[in-house]
């Protein structure tokens, strides 16, 4: 077993197989709630029937964030296997997890004070945080040290870019960026906006297509400008209850791009219910030399 262990949370999109493998734990980043049921995502609930629930009813698919008391059971049961903890959470511009994530790491460590454990704001989310996530794990379990892999997850995130597009401006008005006739509006004349993440962890506004043929080519171009003199590049795709759309451009990374790794995952509908069904983000980043 690696000496330090990785924590994340849901949002990252990290597939069941890659966490077992590099003995990740991930933690919900929120709770869901429908119709006065509680849910738990990924263990009540998963992201297709999560999206259901979405498209029924937006109105009464709510979140709320997860708290101090969730998390400390968390850091409890990790720490059984490792006294040196790293957890990686979504962007703190995007949630409140990472402050909560400090808040349950000092109620911790009062009653564990043998266990290490360091948070880190990936300032990022999706498949960018994944990818980070991965990198961390990757080293964790080469044996570096806690500030080794803590190094190595900076390291990367410099490294990684984030792009999204949305498939309708439908859902948008769960955000409060937009009203609810705005967005409605906005949906019938099938406007698609592309976002990329921001160094502050914030999503900004890059275009609108009409067409996905014409967005999937503005997102391939996006990627060529901001991995330009990359000789490879490691992607994560998450799509929101599209599979075959995130099949579909995996496919034309690995024609346009040497492709050195893809990893495809659910948008978690913890942050899909503002983006809606069919939205797909893609992270990437090159060959990371360090974990050579």
């Amino acid at each position: 077993m690696a000496k330090v262990l990785v924590m994340t949370d849901t949002v990252a999109g990290i597939p069941k197989d890659l966490a077992e493998e590099y003995q990740i734990t991930v933690v919900p980043a929120a709770n869901i709630m429908f119709n006065g049921q509680v849910y738990t995502e990924g263990v009540t609930i998963d992201a297709t029937q999560a999206y259901e629930l979405i498209k029924k009813d937006p109105d009464r698919f709510v979140t709320s964030a997860a708290t101090p008391g969730q998390l400390l059971e968390a850091y409890r049961e990790v720490s059984k296997k490792s006294q040196e903890i790293l957890f990686i959470t979504i962007a703190s511009a995007l949630s409140a997890l990472f402050r909560t994530a400090n808040v349950a790491m000092e109620l911790f460590r009062e009653e564990s004070p043998q266990t290490t454990i360091r948070t880190f704001d990936s300032r990022t989310c999706a498949g960018a945080q994944g990818l980070v996530v991965l990198a961390a794990a990757r080293a964790a379990a080469q044996g570096m040290s806690l500030e080794q892999v803590a190094s190595v997850a900076e390291q990367t995130r410099q490294k990684t870019r984030g792009l999204m597009m949305l498939d309708t401006l439908r859902y948008v008005y769960r955000t409060g960026r937009m009203s609810k006739l705005a967005s409605r509006l906005a949906s019938l004349l099938n406007i698609k906006p592309i976002n990329r993440m921001t160094e502050a962890g914030t999503l900004e506004f890059v275009d609108k297509v009409r067409k996905r043929e014409d967005g999937v080519e503005r997102l391939l171009n996006l990627i060529r400008e901001e991995a330009a003199g990359a000789e490879g590049l490691h992607f994560m795709l998450m799509h929101a209850a599209d599979p075959q759309f995130a099949e579909e451009f995996s496919e034309r990374l690995k024609k346009e791009f040497n492709c050195l790794s893809m990893v495809i995952s659910e948008y978690s509908p913890v942050m899909g219910y503002g983006s809606g069904p069919g939205a797909l983000f893609v992270g990437f980043h090159p060959e990371l030399d360090f974990l050579k």
